[in-house]
């Protein structure tokens, strides 16, 4: 009999182990005042590694204090059981939180994308979160109840008229000699987001951008970036995402419709530790 409940004990301890292992972080959904957040900022933004297609890894700065929370929740049902869902977001602190993207394996990606192509343009360096924010998360969808489907989310960074503190970095590489490398990188540039939106769909998974500003890495950010960004955004198509993110955004739509307490993610396989991270050099 001890044997027994001994082996039980192990097969409930792996089963457990095994489980985390494909658990990310939990985001606490208090709907709360600030002063009652509880989620630190890599938890808040973990799906941005979540839908990357190439290898990351996570950085923040030993001095951050940012804590994260939903702060209210808005329902608003609309014709034939289509809904509209609007949750206030805030983002408290002070810090740095940035996400680095494999240089190598982006440079690689795009490649095998574009593989006939002498040049190869906008890829991403980095993410970086570096202030505090106040933001609203907008889902919509039909159905009711258990039978509701979310077919639209979209994260945005700024509101009542607050400047987005998310800010990515792009760059250019040229071959040379048939090698692309990260070191030789051009056409810097550094665009702030505001919004990101995710949308249901048969097609391979997408996600829509919105900028605030779009300028040259060595420049200043004023007028003229913003109204670059604005004319970007006419013509910037939705950039390719992971399945796996693509999902999890919709089922976070999803829980915030159902009032859920608390939101798991799923893990995200791109998230190298900084030790595992490529040179920043890539030749094919």
């Amino acid at each position: 009999m001890i044997i027994k409940y001994g082996m039980l004990l192990t097969l409930l301890i792996a089963a457990f182990t095994d489980a985390a292992q494909y658990s990310g972080p939990t985001l606490f959904l208090d709907y709360q005042p600030a002063e009652q957040f509880q989620n630190p900022v890599d938890a808040f933004m973990y799906f941005v590694p979540l839908n990357s297609l190439s290898g990351v890894r996570t950085e923040i700065n030993p001095n951050t204090t940012f804590t994260a929370g939903v702060v209210n929740w808005q329902y608003t049902p609309g014709r034939k059981d289509n809904f509209t869902l609007s949750c206030d977001f805030e983002i408290t602190g002070a810090g740095l939180y940035t996400v680095t993207y494999d240089p190598a394996e982006m440079i690689d990606m795009v490649h095998q994308r574009y593989p006939n192509n002498k040049t190869l343009t906008n890829l991403l360096d980095w993410i970086r979160f570096e202030g505090d924010c106040k933001g609203r998360i907008e889902a919509s969808g039909c159905g009711q109840g258990n039978a509701a489907v979310i077919n639209e989310v979209t994260v945005s960074f700024t509101r009542d008229g607050s400047k987005s503190p998310v800010v990515i970095a792009i760059y250019d590489v040229s071959d040379d000699n048939r090698q692309f490398r990260y070191a030789d990188k051009i056409n810097c540039i550094v665009a702030r987001v505001n919004t990101l939106t995710f949308k249901r769909s048969e097609k391979s998974p997408r996600m829509g951008i919105e900028l605030a500003s779009l300028k040259k890495a060595n420049q200043s950010e004023g007028w003229f970036s913003s109204l670059t960004a604005m004319l970007a955004n006419l013509v910037l198509p939705p950039m390719p995402i992971s399945e796996i993110g693509h999902h999890t955004m919709l089922d976070f739509g999803l829980a915030l419709y159902q009032k859920k307490s608390s939101f798991t993610f799923p893990v995200a396989k791109t998230l190298r530790p900084p030790a595992e991270m490529a040179a920043q050099a890539s030749a094919f």
